[in-house]
């Protein structure tokens, strides 16, 4: 602001009465003008063509002025006061009798009136002080030039329309106007970083915009950006696992035959000393009888197991949007009991394939993911009995993840490779631990489980093909006849798809839709 050295304040609140201007302080004030355009860029020059404004007696209307930004107002009749409702908004300088050097101070409004020597109102205007957005619509110009974006400004908020090419630009231009909107605004002057309200951090910069009481303020951005051609991805994810169980059983396994093995007697059978000792041997004596025994029994057993699980589950949307897909069954697992009624209460769990992904289209052929896939089993092992009920448990396999993939590349979402072992020998104490013979007295048990699973997700960008390049599971499938099924044991028949002739001869080797 450009201050006159002579001022007078009057006793009113917020009203500044200023004298008219010496000759030498309106030479100072044009002469600093001068050097102040003069050292501005071509774009600046530019947007302050309109900094003086010129208004018609009486006029009463609303004045944008931007944060930090001044105006020249010239005015149509001598005016002697200048009152602004609020100095911490906006300053009036009067260099003349007819003209106003305007200075937006910080972001708010105010009222401005200009009085004549009678005291009589020559003008009137609402001063809307905001942030110039001239820079930011610049920049966004410049870093992103196959774009047309517009900066609006609602309430010192940032508002951005207009179209983009891509997700990313998007995201660039929103990371600009963030940066805006915190106040880094340089004017040259370097400052120490200072603390906006609300616990975020403002930017450096005398720039920095706040408000009445002098508190840092942050903008806040509502990105309407419209992406210009919506892409289409299609996801793929394969989910493959291969789990291989090996059982072994081997040895004598030693049981008691008769409930006891040894036992008390409760007689002499030998009557030495007839009545003298008889006392003394019904309580010493004892025998291996009774009808007590063991057993042994030989146990040799091996199992081998293998199970493949592989499910590809495909889905296609659009950038931006979520998109899920299920393809399996639901199991009801009990969740209460309503005693009134006899009646037990129900929920259902769903299983099966799974898959739920929002794509990204960040630039051309680039592409980001947030995916989440799951392939679950229904599974005894961990089973919950409830008197004649019986819950199963689930056997799952999930990953969940945010990935950038070039379209048609893949990645390894998730992994697991697990390797459980477990070995127990039971056997007949002593006697087991004798060296070669001790093998008929002990029995051996192992139980091997490996697991190895894969997760491996594809993205495509998706174009839309004619329906005749599409091919479908059931193409060239036929219901058999009563006739073949019974007679010839056939539960299908193959023929050549629609527009390929049916190859002639006869097949060489095994051939038909399912092969046992």
């Amino acid at each position: 602001m450009i201050s006159k050295p002579a001022a007078t304040f009057s006793a009113k609140p917020f009203m500044i009465t200023l004298s008219r201007a010496s000759a030498l302080g309106r030479f100072a004030m044009a002469a600093t003008i001068a050097v102040s355009l003069g050292g501005m860029p071509a774009a600046v020059q530019a947007a302050s063509t309109d900094s003086t404004v010129s208004l018609p007696m009486g006029a009463s209307q609303t004045l944008s002025l931007g944060y930090h930004k001044s105006k020249i107002i010239d005015l149509p009749k001598s005016a002697r006061d200048v009152i602004v409702s609020d100095p911490r908004i906006a300053t009036a300088v009067l260099r003349d009798s007819r003209r106003i050097f305007l200075t937006g101070v910080t972001v708010g409004q105010a009222d401005l009136f200009v009085l004549d020597q009678s005291g009589q109102q020559i003008l009137h205007l609402s001063l809307l002080v905001e942030r110039d957005t001239a820079a930011l619509q610049t920049t966004l110009r410049r870093l992103i030039p196959d774009s047309n974006i517009h900066v609006e400004l609602m309430n010192d908020n940032i508002v951005l329309t207009g179209t983009v090419k891509n997700a990313g630009d998007a995201n660039k231009a929103q990371q600009l106007a963030d940066m805006f909107g915190n106040g880094s605004q340089n004017t040259g002057t370097s400052v120490s970083q200072s603390s906006a309200s609300g616990g975020g951090s403002g930017g450096t910069g005398s720039g920095v915009a706040s408000d009445a009481d002098g508190n840092a303020r942050k903008s806040n951005v509502l990105n309407l950006l419209t992406i210009e051609g919506e892409d289409q991805v299609q996801l793929k994810v394969t989910v493959a696992e291969i789990d291989r169980n090996v059982a072994k059983q081997l040895g004598v396994n030693i049981t008691a035959v008769g409930g006891q093995i040894a036992a008390l007697a409760t007689n002499n059978p030998f009557a030495i000393a007839g009545p003298l000792f008889s006392p003394v041997n019904k309580a010493i004596v004892a025998s291996a009888g009774g009808g007590s025994g063991v057993a042994a029994e030989l146990q040799a057993m091996e199992q081998n197991g293998t199970v493949r699980v592989l499910a590809e589950p495909t889905l296609t949307a659009i950038s931006g949007e979520p998109a899920t897909f299920l393809a399996g069954g639901e199991f009801p697992v009990p969740t209460g009991y309503d005693a009134t009624n006899n009646q037990l209460t129900v929920a259902y769990k769903s299983y099966g394939i799974s898959l739920g992904f929002t794509p990204i289209v960040l630039s051309e052929g680039r592409i980001s993911l947030k995916v989440k896939t799951e392939a679950s089993d229904i599974s005894n092992e961990g089973a919950v009995s409830m008197g004649q009920y019986k819950i199963p448990s689930l056997k799952v396999r999930r990953a969940e993840s945010t990935i950038e993939l070039p379209s048609g590349g893949s990645l390894v979402l998730g992994g697991l490779l697990q390797d459980n072992i477990q070995q127990a020998l039971t056997g007949f104490p002593v006697l087991m631990d004798v060296p070669i013979l001790g093998s008929l007295f002990k029995s051996r048990d192992f139980k091997r489980n490996q697991t190895e699973l894969v997760i491996i997700v594809t993205p495509y960008m998706a174009k839309p093909v004619a329906r005749t390049a599409l091919a479908r599971p059931d193409d060239g499938f036929e219901t058999p006849s009563d006739a073949s099924v019974t007679f010839l044991g056939r539960l299908n028949r193959i023929y050549g798809t629609v527009g390929n002739p049916v190859p002639r001869g006869n097949y060489a080797g095994y051939y038909g839709f399912i092969y046992d």
